[in-house]
C-alpha cells in the first residue's frame, strides 16, 4: 500500500532535487514545503515540492516519480489542497525544458496550460513555463 510522506520535507527533498534537475537541495527548509509518496516498503517512489513562494500569488511546483502510477488522485489532491487553500496561491507555476516532452504531456495532463517558451532557456532547447490557476484547478472543486 502506498502512502503519503507529507511530515519529512527534508527526505523528499534530496530524494527529489537530484531527479528534476536541480543542482543543490531546496533550501532552506523555511522556504519551501514537500510531500513524497512511499511504496509498500517504505521506499520514496515520487516527490512534489512548492518553493520561490511569493505570499498569497503564486508558487513554483517540481515532480518527479519512479513508479508506475505513481501520481495518485490522492497526491494530486493533496498538493493542490495545499498550494490553493493552505498557502493561498492565485497560480502555480511549472518550468520544463522543451526536450522533456513526456513531462510537459503530464503537466498538461493534470491541468496545467503552457503560458509561454524562453528561447534557448533550457541547457538543451526551450524552457517551457506552465500554469495552472486556482480557478482551473478540478483537483479542489467540489
Amino acid at each position: 500500500m502506498r502512502r503519503l510522506v507529507t511530515d519529512d520535507k527534508e527526505r523528499v527533498n534530496q530524494w527529489l532535487y537530484k531527479r528534476v534537475g536541480r543542482a543543490s537541495p531546496f533550501a532552506p527548509a523555511s522556504t519551501y514545503n514537500a510531500v513524497g509518496v512511499e511504496d509498500e516498503h517504505g521506499n520514496l517512489i515520487a516527490g512534489v515540492a512548492f518553493d520561490a513562494f511569493s505570499p498569497e500569488v503564486r508558487c513554483s511546483m517540481h515532480c518527479a516519480g519512479e513508479a508506475a502510477n505513481w501520481c495518485s488522485r490522492k497526491l494530486l489532491k493533496f498538493c493542490f489542497e495545499y498550494v490553493f487553500k493552505v498557502a493561498k496561491c492565485k497560480v502555480i507555476i511549472n518550468v520544463v525544458a522543451s526536450s522533456n516532452q513526456r513531462s510537459i504531456d503530464f503537466t498538461k495532463h493534470i491541468g496545467f496550460t503552457e503560458s509561454t517558451r524562453i528561447k534557448d532557456g533550457a541547457s538543451d532547447g526551450d524552457l517551457v513555463v506552465l500554469t495552472m490557476h486556482r480557478d482551473e484547478c478540478r483537483w479542489i472543486k467540489g
